[in-house]
C-alpha cells in the first residue's frame, strides 16, 4: 500500500507537521497537506502517530482552513481615519508608515510620561513559546514599559497548586485507562478537552466508574455513570466532607502522609472535624447519602484519577476550592498508583529559562509598575493613576470582549488621549478602538515550540504555507518595531530556530531530557521525560515547595494572612450572598462553548452558524417563575451591566444557576456586549485571578426587542462622537 507521503508526492503536494496553538489543553499534532503548485494548504488532519491526538481533531480545528482562508482576516496594516469606537473607519497603509507612527508615539509617550505610561496587553491568542512570551516581552523589557500580570485564566488554581505541590507531578491522562474510578470534576471534556475522552472511554470499557461533578448538565455529565451537582462555589466543602468520611473509615494512607506531606496531623485532627456530613450537605445541597457514597467510593478505590478543569478557579474562592480537591489523592495515597489530580501540566512543561526567552536583563534594574490584566478597565479609567496609560499595545487578545466588566474596558479605550495599536488575525471588536491595526498570521504561517497543558507532550509546529497578505507573526512584528525604535541589541536579530534551541534545555527542566530540536523537527512531537529521576515530586522525593513536601499546611499562605489549611470559604458574591441575592438571585456561570475557543474561531462562518446567538441556559423552575419560554429574548442584568440573549430551558439545570457561553463576540450580540459585562473586576482569593463565575444577576423577558440599545452607542453618545 502506498504511504500518505507517497500519495502526496504523486499529487504534487507535501505534508507538513504543525501543532494547534489555540487555548485548549490538547495541543493537537496536525498534518497539513500543501499543494506545491499554489503553496496553498488543502487539508488539515490530526496526526495518527501522536498518542493523544490519535489522528483526529476537534470540531473547531477541523474547520482550520476556513480560519486561514477567511474573508474577515486582516491582511494589511490599517490606520484609523475619524473617531474611534464601533463604526470607526480605517484606510490601508504600509508597514513602514504604521511602524514609524507607532514608534513615534511610543518614543513620545516615554519622553513625556515615562515608560510606565506604555501598557502592553496580551494573552493566549497563541500558546507557542515564541508567540506568547517571546520577542514582545523582550521589546517591552528594553523599553521598561509597564508589566502585565497575566491572570485571566488559571491564576487562582495555579497559585493553589504552587502553595500545595509546587505545581509539579500532575497526573497523566495516559494513565486513565488503567484506573478504576475517574472523576471529571468541573470539566466538560467532550467540548473543551476532547482528546482526553478516548482514555476515559477505555477506562469505562474496562469497568471503571465515571463520576462527573458539575453544577450544570453538560455533554460530559450525560456520558458519566453518575452526575453529582454541588452548588456553585461549594466544592471545597464537598472535598473536605469526603476527607472526613475517608478518615473516619480508616481509608486514608497515613504512611504516604508521613512520608510526603507536612501538616497532615492538623488536617486530620483540627480541620476535618468541622466538616460533618450534615454540614456539608447543607452547604453543597447534595444529599448526605450521596456525599457518603461518593466519599467511600473514592476512599476504597486506590486507582483513581481526578480531572479538574479551570472553571472551578474562576470563582472568588477558586484557590481554596482547587487546593481542597488537589489534596484528595494525597489523603488516600492514590498518587502511588499513577493516579491523583490533573489540574494542568502547563506550568511544569513551560518551566523554561525566562531570562533567556524574555531577556529580563534588558530591564537594567528598572522595576516597572504592574497592571493586572483583569483590571484593565479600572486602570484605563483611574484618574489617580500616575502616569496614566497613554499607549496601549494589544496582541494575542481581544480586551473589548475577554475581560471582566467589558463596558469599563471599552469606556477606557474610548479615551481620545489614549493611543492604541492592535495586532490581530481578524477585525476584532478591540480593533474598533485602534489607531493602527496590524495583520497577524495563523499557525500554518509560522514556526514555534509548543507544549500541551492537559498532557505531557512538546511539539514543534513548522511553517506550512507562506504568510497571507502582509501578515506577520508576533516575533517578526517586534523585530521590525525594535528597529524603528532604534533598539540594536543582538537579541532582536535572533532567529526563531535559535530561540527554540535555547529553550530546549534539560539542565534547566528535566522534562526536556532526551528532546532535541532535530528530533522534534523529524517527528513533530515528543513526550516529556516524566520518569526522569530529577523531576520534582514522587520521582526525586522532593516537591517544588519551600519544605520539599506536599504542603497541607502552607506557611506561605499563613504569611500572606490566609488560612494555611484547606477550608471552605463562602464566595463574596455567590449562593450564600443573601443580601445581593434578593435583587439578583441567579448565579451566572460562563463556560467555554462547544464551537469556539475564547475569541478564536468566531470568524469561521459554519461555526458561527452553529453558535449563532447568545443563549441563557436556565432551569424550568426559574423560567416558569419569570414567565419565560424557550427562545424568548431576555435581559440579564445586575448593577454592573446588562446583556441580552435567548432563553434555553435545560432539563436537570439547578434552580438558581444560569449558564451563558463564554466570551462571545460582543458586536454580534443584541446590545453589543457579552456576558463579561456583568462580571466584577475584583480578584480571587489566590493568584489575583478573575471571578467570572462569582457573578449574580437577574433575568427578565424583553417586552420590546426594538427598544434594546447597543452599549457602544451609549458610550459614543456620552463621548460626543459621531461616525456620520
Amino acid at each position: 500500500m502506498e504511504t500518505a507521503a507517497g500519495i502526496a508526492k504523486h499529487l504534487q503536494t507535501r505534508v507538513v507537521k504543525a501543532t494547534c496553538p489555540h487555548d485548549c489543553p490538547d495541543a493537537c499534532s496536525m498534518l497539513v497537506t500543501v499543494d506545491t503548485q499554489t503553496e496553498r494548504a488543502i487539508a488539515v488532519r490530526g496526526d495518527p502517530s501522536h498518542p493523544v491526538t490519535k489522528g483526529y481533531l476537534c470540531n473547531k480545528v477541523n474547520n482550520y482552513l476556513d480560519l486561514v482562508y477567511n474573508g474577515n482576516r486582516v491582511l494589511h496594516p490599517y490606520r484609523r481615519v475619524g473617531p474611534k469606537g464601533p463604526g470607526a473607519r480605517f484606510e490601508r497603509t504600509t508597514w513602514d508608515e504604521a511602524l514609524a507612527a507607532i514608534a513615534a508615539n511610543l518614543k513620545d509617550t516615554v519622553a513625556r510620561y515615562g515608560p510606565d505610561a506604555v501598557q502592553p496587553y496580551s494573552y493566549s491568542g497563541t500558546l507557542g513559546f515564541l508567540g506568547f512570551l517571546g520577542m514582545g516581552d523582550r521589546f517591552f523589557n528594553k523599553m521598561g514599559a509597564a508589566r502585565l500580570e497575566r491572570t485571566i485564566c488559571t491564576a487562582a488554581g495555579r497559585a493553589a497548586s504552587i502553595y500545595t505541590t509546587g505545581q509539579v507531578h500532575e497526573a497523566d491522562i495516559e494513565d486513565i485507562p488503567s484506573m478504576d474510578l475517574v472523576i471529571l470534576w468541573g470539566t466538560n471534556l467532550v467540548s473543551t478537552g476532547v482528546h482526553a475522552m478516548p482514555f476515559v472511554v477505555a477506562a469505562k470499557e474496562r469497568g471503571a466508574t465515571i463520576v462527573a461533578v458539575d453544577p450544570r448538565p453538560t455533554r460530559t455529565t450525560a456520558f458519566a455513570d453518575w452526575h453529582i451537582q454541588p452548588r456553585p462555589g461549594t466544592d471545597a466543602a464537598l472535598a473536605l466532607g469526603m476527607m472526613k468520611i475517608i478518615v473516619d473509615h480508616g481509608l486514608h494512607d497515613e504512611a504516604f502522609l508521613k512520608e510526603q506531606t507536612v501538616g497532615w496531623e492538623a488536617l486530620l485532627h483540627d480541620r476535618l472535624p468541622e466538616y460533618t456530613l450534615d454540614k456539608v450537605a447543607d452547604i453543597t445541597g447534595i444529599p448526605a447519602a450521596d456525599i457518603e457514597r461518593f466519599a467511600l467510593l473514592y476512599g476504597r478505590t486506590r486507582k483513581s484519577f481526578i480531572r479538574l478543569n479551570w472553571g472551578l478557579q474562576r470563582h472568588d474562592n477558586g484557590g481554596a476550592m482547587t487546593r481542597a480537591v488537589k489534596l484528595l489523592p494525597v489523603l488516600t495515597g492514590a498518587m502511588r498508583t499513577r493516579g491523583g489530580v490533573c489540574v494542568g501540566t502547563g506550568t511544569e512543561l513551560r518551566n523554561v529559562d525566562l531570562g533567556k526567552l524574555q531577556r529580563t536583563d534588558l530591564l537594567a534594574g528598572r522595576k516597572p509598575r504592574t497592571v493586572n490584566m483583569i483590571q484593565i478597565g479600572r486602570a484605563l479609567e483611574d484618574p489617580a493613576m500616575d502616569p496614566p496609560i497613554k499607549s496601549l499595545f494589544v496582541w494575542n487578545s481581544d480586551p473589548a470582549n475577554c475581560v471582566p466588566d467589558t463596558v469599563s474596558a471599552r469606556r477606557g479605550m474610548m479615551r481620545e488621549d489614549l493611543f492604541i495599536a492592535v495586532h490581530d488575525t481578524f477585525f476584532s471588536d478591540t480593533c474598533d478602538y485602534a489607531d493602527y491595526i496590524l495583520p497577524a498570521d495563523t499557525t500554518l504561517e509560522r514556526s514555534d515550540l509548543l507544549c500541551a497543558y492537559g498532557n505531557y507532550y512538546y511539539s514543534l509546529s513548522q511553517q506550512a504555507i507562506p504568510k497571507l497578505g502582509e501578515s506577520l507573526d508576533n516575533n517578526e512584528l517586534f523585530r521590525r518595531l525594535a528597529k524603528h525604535m532604534g533598539y540594536d541589541d543582538p537579541c532582536f536579530s535572533q532567529s526563531d530556530e535559535e530561540m527554540i534551541r535555547e529553550l530546549i534545555d534539560p539542565a534547566f527542566n528535566p522534562l526536556f531530557e532526551g528532546i532535541t530540536y532535530e528530533g522534534l523537527k523529524e517527528n513533530g512531537w515528543a513526550k516529556a521525560a516524566v520518569d526522569s529521576p530529577r523531576r520534582p515530586g514522587l520521582n526525586s522525593g522532593r516537591w517544588a515547595t519551600p519544605t520539599g513536601k506536599i504542603e497541607i499546611y502552607s506557611e506561605t499562605l499563613a504569611k500572606l494572612g490566609q488560612d494555611p489549611l484547606p477550608g471552605h470559604v463562602e464566595e463574596r458574591e455567590g449562593f450564600f450572598s443573601h443580601e445581593t441575592k434578593r435583587r439578583f438571585p441567579l448565579q451566572v456561570l460562563s463556560p467555554a462553548t462547544h464551537y469556539f475557543i475564547g475569541a478564536s474561531f468566531q470568524h469561521v462562518p459554519r461555526l458561527q452558524e452553529m453558535m449563532s446567538r447568545q443563549t441563557f441556559e436556565i432551569a424550568e423552575e426559574d423560567a416558569r417563575s419569570r414567565g419565560i419560554a424557550n427562545g424568548d429574548l431576555c435581559r440579564l442584568h445586575n448593577d454592573r451591566g446588562e446583556v441580552y440573549g435567548y432563553a434555553l430551558i435545560v432539563p436537570g439545570m439547578m434552580p438558581g444557576v444560569l449558564s451563558a457561553p463564554k466570551q462571545l463576540q460582543g458586536s454580534r450580540q443584541a446590545n453589543g456586549v457579552n456576558i463579561n459585562a456583568l462580571v466584577s473586576q475584583d480578584e480571587a482569593d489566590m493568584g489575583r485571578g478573575p471571578v467570572f463565575y462569582s457573578t449574580l444577576a437577574e433575568l427578565e423577558k424583553v417586552a420590546d426587542p426594538d427598544a434594546v440599545r447597543p452599549i457602544d452607542a451609549i458610550l459614543t453618545a456620552q463621548a460626543g462622537i459621531s461616525h456620520d
